[in-house]
């Protein structure tokens, strides 16, 4: 799961350094036999017999307790037991006798410290660092000085947030219906914060390794909790599975699985080390299918760790350069009309860094990005950002979630509420068991993304009342930008995230129906449930638009983006055989010929709105009817507003 990243480079160097120590200068006043010691230890090494390493290693050091390089080498090797912690004092016990040998030894301890939270210490090692002849050269070349610069604004960035933080984390550790003995990670939710689903590791009976499987919960409303949570029929196999997503309407989980030695990926297909597959639900089968490959995402690399949209259209994950653990990236695919992904293109802007970018999640107000990294400045290892999508379609500069949520340790598999205001993460920091659980926390206000609430509904034949397929849009009706589109299904409808504050406009359409368009004004976050009846296309069949924009008591149109007629144009494109008949209605405020000759000229508008973008004229009628035919009690403000409208009428289907 969490992994630890150290200065591969540097390591790479001593592993060369060691391996050719007999043409380095002998250290003055080191016995002939502290060397062959040393020698032996170098082989053994070389072997990775690490026991034998040690053995000769305490000999050479028994001869000559001042030869430096038994300790840096003593000190490789504890790094590579991730033995860091210890590896820090040998390493400068050994720059301390000499650091001549090792020019670039105190860099080393600087990151060393900084990944393990010793951060004064760290600090102090980088200042001994720039006094040394190989600093110049060191930052001086361009891949170097990047791992310079990360250690320097690490260990500034961690001092600076230990000394300003002072409040605790309002967090608590899910219930045992969630958390159980064995680690629990990469929570994923619902949108309507109803079903979470997660990765669970564990060892089954007469097995010899650790399987990792997906397991679901849902919330119980009467116990006001979690309900104890499953494992997912028909996704999990005999083999791995791990790191997954599910949709908003939680009828599509996106998830990672890898080859396994003797029997790759089992039932599915896979290209490379671990893939990403979709499985669905069955409703009538009542389980999930067992997973189909995305396709183009994936290479013969290392994917994993998906983030979903809300509305399952588009997906980041996680993409290895090489190989796991020497860096990885964050990708983006959108779903196609046919269903398929997208070619993957890295995300733009300035979250990847030359070093890990992991674990994405992607809030439902689809511009805010959580992700772990230990690129940007952090407390060492793998820490929690957030990057917000700019105007120009590129991911603003990451802001680290600070300290006592990030700390030297790694952090990862955050996800966030459609509220806004609190995460569920994996930590092991609390118990100090090594096995993760999920978390609760109440994130600060800086870091937190636009509040989301949820729009449930479903869209039926309003002359059977049988629910239909069809495609429906979340737009801002201010801009006519896209803000969601799903397809509300014949079995459970369909969800969309709806925002908090804004005008919206909320479209569905389906061939061989007339369109439905309703707007609405959000100020707060209660959920709302919509049913949209939709009638087919057919003669006298008529819709009322109520959105459309005119300058007041005047027949023009308002300036900026007119939802319904836009919305017309392109239906009127899709069914080229209909003609319609434009009516004009008002509220029956002023006299009854004011009100004729109004409603006549607002049709004549809407009329020419449609020609201009290439509607034939004689597709069109325009005609007004006053305040003749009201469709509620002009008594109200809300009726006058409801009978202030322009009704569009099938006149001919041919």
């Amino acid at each position: 799961m969490a992994k630890k990243y150290y200065f591969s480079i540097v390591k790479k160097l001593l592993v060369v350094l060691f391996a050719c120590w007999g043409f380095i200068s002998v250290q003055s006043q080191v016995s002939k036999g502290a060397e062959k010691a040393f020698y032996r230890a170098v082989e053994a090494y070389n072997q990775k017999d690490f026991k034998l390493a040690y053995q000769e290693l305490n000999k050479a050091e028994n001869k000559s307790p001042n030869y430096a390089d038994v300790y840096f080498l003593r000190a490789q090797i504890l790094r590579d037991e991730n033995k860091s912690h210890f590896a820090i004092d040998v390493l400068k016990k050994g720059l301390e006798i000499d650091d001549s040998k090792y020019l670039r030894g105190w860099f080393e301890l600087a990151e060393l410290c900084w990944g393990e939270g010793r951060y004064e210490e760290g600090v102090i090692a980088i200042e001994s660092f720039n006094e040394t002849k190989a600093f110049n050269k060191f930052v001086n070349d361009t891949t170097l000085r990047k791992y310079y610069v990360r250690v320097k604004e690490g260990l500034d960035f961690s001092i600076q947030q230990l000394a300003n933080e002072n409040e605790d984390v309002d967090s608590h550790k899910l219930d045992e219906t969630i958390n159980t003995e064995y680690p629990e990670y990469y929570p994923s939710l619902s949108l309507d914060n109803q079903v979470m689903i997660m990765t669970r590791r564990f060892k089954p009976v007469g097995a010899s390794v650790d399987q990792e499987d997906f397991y679901i919960s849902k919330w119980s409303n009467r116990n006001n909790s979690w309900r104890k949570a499953e494992p997912i029929p028909g996704i999990n196999t005999p083999y791995n599975e791990g790191a997954a997503t599910i949709s908003g309407d939680g009828s599509t989980i996106v998830f990672t699985a890898c080859e396994a030695l003797g029997v790759g990926y089992g039932e599915r297909e896979g290209k490379g080390s671990c893939d990403l597959f979709e499985s669905r639900y069955n409703v009538k089968k009542g389980r999930w299918s067992v997973g189909e490959n995305l396709g183009s995402p994936n290479s013969s690399m290392w994917e994993s760790q998906p983030t979903l949209s809300a509305d399952g259209n588009f997906l980041v994950f996680a993409r290895a350069r090489h190989i796991r653990g020497m860096g990885s990236d964050l990708f983006g695919s959108y779903r196609t009309e046919d269903g398929s992904w997208s070619k993957p293109f890295k995300l733009p802007g300035e979250i990847n860094t030359p070093f890990e970018e992991e674990s994405p999640f992607l809030h439902p107000d689809g511009k805010t990005l959580y992700f772990s990294s230990n690129g940007h400045p952090g407390m060492g290892n793998l820490d929690i950002f957030v990057s917000t999508l700019q105007d120009d379609d590129t991911w603003g500069t990451p802001i680290n979630l600070g300290y006592p949520l990030n700390t030297h340790d790694d952090e990862n598999s955050l996800i966030v509420e459609p509220s806004g205001k609190y995460a569920l993460y994996a930590s092991d920091n609390k118990n100090n068991t090594g096995d993760l659980d999920i978390w609760r926390v109440k994130l600060k206000e800086e870091v937190q993304p636009d509040a989301v609430g949820v729009l449930n509904g479903t869209v039926v034949d309003n002359a059977t009342g049988e629910m239909i397929q069809a495609t429906v849009l979340l737009l801002n009706s201010t801009t006519g930008e896209l803000v969601a589109s799903v397809n509300s299904a014949t079995d459970k409808g369909f969800v969309l995230p709806l925002p908090a504050e804004g005008r919206y406009s909320f479209e569905v359409d389906k061939s061989g129906y007339l369109f439905k368009l309703v707007d609405f004004q959000m100020s707060g976050l209660e959920d709302q449930f919509v049913e949209v009846r939709l009638d087919r296309i057919e003669m006298g069949a008529s819709i009322d638009l109520n959105t459309i924009g005119f300058e007041t008591g005047s027949s023009e149109l308002e300036d900026g983006y007119q939802a319904d007629l836009v919305r017309l144009v392109n239906w009127l494109k899709s069914n080229s055989s209909a003609s319609v008949e434009i009516i004009g209605h008002t509220d029956n405020v002023g006299s009854n010929a004011s009100n004729i000759s109004l409603s006549v000229d607002r049709a004549e508008s809407v009329k020419a709105f449609l020609e201009a973008r290439q509607i034939p004229s004689d597709r069109l009628v325009a005609s007004g009817k006053g305040s003749t035919d009201p469709v509620e009690s002009n008594d109200s403000v809300m009726g006058r507003a409801a009978n202030r409208r322009v009704e569009i009428r099938i006149i001919s289907l041919e």
